[in-house]
């Protein structure tokens, strides 16, 4: 069984940790904005779209981290045998699609979309129509990792 990890958000004015199960970035942890203090300073949220319903996604809060944590991780004891590894591998799909996309514009590359033929070439040299998703997750797989 892979176990979760977490990494610090890049957002230095709040403390927030984003939680991954393998490469999937499941959910985060981090202090709740504008609290009072007489409530929970922590929350939680379980849950990625897209890949898992809506419906099925948790949250909650906690007064410390590490009851924030454990909270996460018994949400996550329940849900994790609902799902299936086409679900992470959707949102898996997602992310490395709107990398590449982020990537070519970058690159100042045009989309197909773009020409009025329908083809462009990739960041990476490859001519691509508009039904590009096989180039995109097999060349560049991983690429939003």
């Amino acid at each position: 069984m892979t176990v979760l990890t977490r990494r610090r958000s890049e957002n230095d004015q709040h403390e927030t940790w984003h939680i991954y199960f393998a490469d999937v970035r499941i959910g985060t942890i981090g202090i709740r904005a504008g609290a009072p203090i007489s409530a929970d300073q922590w929350g939680w949220s379980l849950g990625f779209y897209p890949g898992m319903e809506p419906s099925t996604q948790r949250s909650g809060s906690a007064p410390t981290f590490d009851q924030a944590r454990a909270a996460f991780e018994r949400a996550w004891q329940q849900v994790e045998p609902t799902l299936r590894e086409d679900d992470f591998e959707v949102w898996r799909r997602d992310r490395d699609f709107h990398a590449w996309k982020c990537r070519m514009q970058a690159e100042g590359c045009r989309m197909p979309t773009q020409n009025s033929n329908g083809w462009s070439r990739c960041f990476c040299g490859e001519p691509i129509p508009i039904a590009c998703e096989v180039h995109i997750y097999t060349v560049h797989r991983g690429i939003g990792a």
